[in-house]
């Protein structure tokens, strides 16, 4: 085959010439040249080019495809992210405001838990304050009837000049002091 393209260019006879000129057989020669060349080159080159471009296509799809899919996750992972950021921020205001509701709920109680045991104290103390007034009052007037007995008591016995009667007042004084002691 190298030969007849060898024969073919031999045979041209110039650096010019046209060479579709010539003979027949040398028109043969070429078209089974480029015949034979253009077998070579389908099954040799263009096959496992095309083969390699089609393969790389295919890669090229099929990673566009993975791009695609892994994009399309990853927005749904986002979304579903920042859903349940969503959530936990409401449940979180829902806590604190329980929370809120809870503590002032409590200083509520406390508040009137402190007035009622205010109340009842002062209840308590007003009631401790009337019965020692009472009873102030009543031994007052049980010792007030006393020393009236005991001066009326005295004065019956004797009559009473100024002196005596202070000296009766300092007396019913003294003995009242020994009694509250």
């Amino acid at each position: 085959m190298i030969n007849l393209l060898i024969l073919a260019a031999s045979s041209g006879g110039g650096a010019g010439a046209d060479p579709f000129v010539g003979r027949i057989y040398q028109a043969a020669a070429a078209a089974i040249v480029f015949l034979t060349l253009l077998w070579i080159l389908k099954s040799k080159a263009w096959g496992p080019i095309l083969q390699g471009l089609q393969d790389r296509e295919n890669k090229i799809k099929e990673d566009l495809e993975k791009a695609e899919n892994a994009a399309r996750d990853a927005t749904e992972k986002l979304e579903q992210y920042n859903r349940q950021l969503a959530e936990a921020q409401a449940q979180a205001a829902t806590v604190i405001d329980q929370a809120r509701g809870d503590a002032q709920r409590v200083a509520a109680e406390i508040k009137d838990q402190a007035q009622t045991d205010i109340g009842a104290m002062r209840d308590r103390a007003q009631n401790d304050i009337t019965a020692a007034k009472e009873q102030a009052l009543g031994e007052i007037y049980e010792q007030t009837a006393s020393l009236a007995s005991q001066v009326a008591g005295r004065i019956l016995q004797r009559e009473i000049n100024p002196d005596d009667q202070q000296q009766l007042v300092d007396e019913s004084l003294a003995q009242l002091r020994q009694s509250n002691n």
